[in-house]
């Protein structure tokens, strides 16, 4: 009598979704950064757009289809407005986040001792 141990196993076929392939937008950067603009997190945003923290973070990460109608959802709890959105994404509004990183680096060259200076002149605005 033969004694075969190998067992045909089935894998289960993996359904293809959209949050296996990231692909990174404009409109998905610029929701990130409106939402961290009002100091938000995931957590506290996906419970008031009635979303899971899984899908804000997909729709801000590409890894989501974004619509009007969901795009509307986030910039009403954002506090921006959609003519706000259009004119930041097509660039004729510079989206500050280009700004903050060039200051960061800024900051960052600057001498230790120097940098209470800095604050107290920033404070000044």
């Amino acid at each position: 009598m033969k004694n075969d141990h190998t067992k045909s196993i089935k894998t289960k076929r993996q359904k293809k979704r959209r949050s296996d392939k990231k692909v990174m937008t404009k409109e998905a950067s610029l929701l990130k950064f409106m939402r961290e603009s009002r100091h938000l997190s995931m957590r506290r945003v996906a419970p008031i757009l009635g979303l899971s923290e899984a899908t804000v973070n997909h729709s801000e990460n590409g890894r989501r289809d974004l619509n009007d109608k969901l795009i509307k959802r986030f910039l009403k709890v954002y506090g921006y407005s959609w003519d706000q959105f259009q004119l930041m994404v097509a660039g004729v509004v510079e989206v500050p986040e280009h700004l903050r990183s060039e200051c960061i680096d800024i900051i960052n060259r600057i001498d230790d001792s120097k940098l209470k200076t800095v604050k107290v002149f920033l404070n000044t605005f």
